[in-house]
């Protein structure tokens, strides 16, 4: 449809009086990880819950099939969704004004932290007198914030007002919370990112055997995430290389698209000699994921740092035994038993890949509290509920 100079894709119309909210990233790559994962959820999950809900992003998925796999998530529901890049160049100019015009949002929910394009959402924001909340997405915890740490603190010297307009700061987890109110004097709630554990827990290995027949019989331990140093893959690649010297036997597959290190991580393959026990499987997206998840006997995660370890809790909504460590920040799952936390050392992490892959009984029973946690603190229906009572209060008056 074209509305005012833009191009939207409407997906159905309309049928609630709730009031509009609106959520605004930079890009929905399914390859950017957690940010537009977590957009197209919230999105889903509110709608079916009869809320008014639209979205808008600078950049929408790049190829045919990703933007068809959005839609079908989407498919029914009352979402109004409006891709800046398909915007010819003269409709560019102004076109956030004329979608917050038409829109009228009650609430504008700023996804991430560093991209213009949220900033030039907040000043619209604050021109306007819309309340707006902001998921920082981990950006603003200390390990995030030192990576490119002059552009970064330059930033957050130069437009202050983004933080100090939000009538909500939700942090991914307790630490980042912590520094955001000891750095910044706001306070930031932790809003955590969430899945649909029913998607996972209904998944079957077909799909991924079909496509990679030489798993099929093979027990094999599980990474997704996309391939750059944060990631400590290389980290997880020698872990993985000591657990088999002590006797582990499974396949390690590593399930992610390039972000700039797959040739280092190739190299070290070789030169630990796993080249014929690492496999990289290149990116996986929507149900073949789930179907990898389903097909895994254990999944390991040993980041540098995560903000929220969202492929950790994928994991353990399959119901598998997960092994990772404190950087993935998932608040309370290890205290509750419900995944092992192994040390952050070559060799702690693989004496942990040894014991889970050796007592199959105790992995199961890991990997079903794991799911039973999941659904009772991470599923999304209930971090919705969440958002709207932030919401409400931000707002100024009920949401729904």
């Amino acid at each position: 449809m074209d509305c005012r100079g833009t191009r939207t894709i409407k997906l159905g119309a309309f049928e609630y009086g709730h009031i509009m909210i609106l959520h605004v990233i930079e890009n929905l790559f399914p390859e950017s990880g957690g940010p537009p994962t977590v957009v197209i959820e919230f999105a889903r999950h509110q709608a079916r819950s009869g809320r008014r809900v639209a979205v808008i992003c600078n950049r929408g998925p790049r190829k045919p099939e990703q933007r068809a796999a959005l839609m079908e998530t989407w498919r029914g529901l009352p979402i109004d969704f409006t891709d800046f890049s398909l915007l010819d160049a003269s409709s560019r100019s102004g076109a956030m004004d004329r979608q917050l015009e038409r829109l009228q949002p009650k609430i504008i929910h700023i996804h991430c932290m560093w991209e213009s394009f949220v900033r030039t959402t907040a000043a619209n924001a604050r021109r306007r007198s819309l309340p707006y909340v902001i998921s920082t997405h981990g950006m603003l915890h200390p390990y995030a914030i030192a990576q490119k740490r002059l552009k970064k603190w330059a930033y957050l010297t130069l437009f202050p007002q983004i933080i100090g307009g939000a009538r909500e700061l939700y942090s991914l987890n307790r630490e980042e919370a912590a520094y955001v109110a000891k750095r910044f004097h706001c306070k930031s709630s932790v809003l955590a990112n969430g899945i649909d554990a029913a998607e996972y827990s209904r998944a079957t290995p077909d799909l991924f055997y079909e496509r990679f027949p030489q798993f099929a019989h093979k027990s094999f331990i599980l990474f997704v995430g996309r391939i750059h140093p944060i990631k400590g893959i290389d980290q997880l690649i020698r872990s993985y290389g000591l657990a088999r010297s002590q006797g582990c036997d499974h396949q390690l597959v590593i399930a992610g698209p390039d972000d700039g290190c797959k040739a280092e991580i190739d190299a070290l393959v070789d030169t630990l000699s796993l080249r014929e026990h690492v496999h990289l499987v290149g990116g996986l997206f929507g149900e073949i994921k789930r179907s990898a998840f389903a097909a895994c006997s254990v999944f390991a995660h040993r980041p540098r740092f995560e903000g929220f370890g969202i492929t950790v809790v994928e994991g353990m909504a399959a119901g598998k035994p997960v092994v990772t460590t404190k950087e993935c920040k998932l608040d309370g799952a290890g205290e509750a038993g419900a995944l092992c936390v192994a040390p952050d050392t070559d060799e702690g992490f693989a004496e942990a890949l040894v014991r889970v892959t050796r007592e199959p009984v105790a992995a199961r029973m890991l990997g079903a509290h794991a799911q039973a946690w999941v659904r009772t603190n991470l599923d999304w229906e209930a971090l919705a509920r969440v958002a709207d009572e932030s919401y409400a209060k931000a707002a100024g008056n009920p949401v729904g």
